[in-house]
């Protein structure tokens, strides 16, 4: 890897609030986020955090964006490891995903740039992007563009909030893979999607793109696990989990908490009854309800023949100010079972 290789965290596209976990020095990201703030009117206090802004999904601006627990480190992890357009191959999933995907393949030519849409597999409450951004001019630091997504349903804004990462490939082109959460809408039926890119330095530079997709297949391979588990924060905030689902594209656990706020970075740290280590990491928080995605940037995916999770809550307080994360996790509960056969 490059030594001019970074990570940042892209507060607009995660909503968790805070910067990379590495590398990055503290002038860089106060500067980025200060420009990003001012391209899309951010306002307000950091509080908001887990807000989605304007309804955008910013992609990173950067090569990588280090997320600490957060959603998308897995995904950024393996994409630096293989360039690829290739979604289960960003994800490091092994399955075959064919029957999920919707090949797109149709690109858009702006001012110099050209986005290239590959595929996207629409997922429960999220959408997987995966595009190429083509330079006519040799990319830079410089010349990098802040190009991020609106995404429409059926001519409806449903962009809520979002996580990715780029990296570069040559001299004039970027690979990037963006997740999207979409929030009240039924993704199991075939819907007319359109995305459309833009870039903050010049909101009239647009790239669209409009093809139909459905999450039905996908939907029907998913297994959901409902759960009655509970820990208790430092605070007293008692934090229930919902459910899990379990599906090709991975596993996730839903949760709500006590005061409807979570300040706290959770993650759920064990193994399986086939002695395989298991991490599930913060992902999103949004209107009362958590989630935390498995994470497989070290343990790979749940194995096929694992039927229980034995897991343990960790959690870490957010920094009151803009911050780096702490990884100074404690454990939060006792260890509990899910069976997932």
């Amino acid at each position: 890897m490059s030594s001019n290789i970074y990570e940042l965290l892209n507060d607009v596209q995660t909503d968790m609030g805070s910067y990379g976990i590495e590398e990055a020095n503290d002038i860089e990201n106060k500067r980025w986020k200060k420009n990003v703030s001012k391209k899309i009117g951010v306002t307000g206090k950091k509080k908001k955090r887990w807000k989605p802004v304007a309804g955008v999904c910013a992609a990173a601006l950067v090569l990588a964006v280090g997320l600490g627990s957060g959603p998308l480190h897995y995904i950024v992890q393996a994409a630096v490891k293989s360039i690829s357009y290739d979604i289960a191959t960003i994800l490091g999933i092994k399955k075959d995903l064919e029957p999920y995907k919707t090949v797109v393949g149709k690109s858009v030519t702006t001012n110099g740039i050209t986005i290239t849409l590959n595929e996207v597999i629409v997922n429960e409450d999220e959408i997987l992007i995966s595009a190429t951004k083509e330079y006519d001019e040799k990319i830079t630091d410089e010349s990098k563009r802040l190009i991020g997504e609106r995404i429409y349903i059926n001519g409806k804004s449903v962009s809520d909030s979002s996580s990715g990462g780029e990296k570069q490939e040559g001299d004039h082109t970027l690979v990037s893979i963006s997740e999207c959460d979409i929030k009240g809408v039924d993704l199991s039926q075939t819907l007319d999607f359109e995305i459309q890119f833009m870039d903050y330095d010049n909101t009239r530079d647009t790239w669209d793109f409009e093809f139909s997709a459905s999450g039905e297949e996908l939907a029907q391979s998913t297994n959901t696990i409902e759960l009655d588990q509970t820990f208790t924060l430092e605070d007293g905030t008692e934090v229930h989990l919902d459910k899990l689902t379990d599906n090709p594209l991975g596993q996730k656990i839903y949760f709500s908490t006590s005061t409807g706020e979570c300040d706290y970075d959770l993650v759920l740290r064990g193994v399986d009854d086939c002695g395989n280590p298991v991490e599930f990491t913060f992902s999103r928080w949004s209107d009362g309800v958590g989630r935390m995605n498995i994470s497989t940037i070290d343990n790979g995916n749940l194995s096929d023949e694992a039927t229980e999770l034995h897991l343990t809550p960790y959690a870490v307080k957010f920094p009151e100010q803009s911050g780096r994360l702490s990884n100074d996790f404690k454990q939060a509960g006792d260890e509990f079972v899910i069976n997932i056969r």
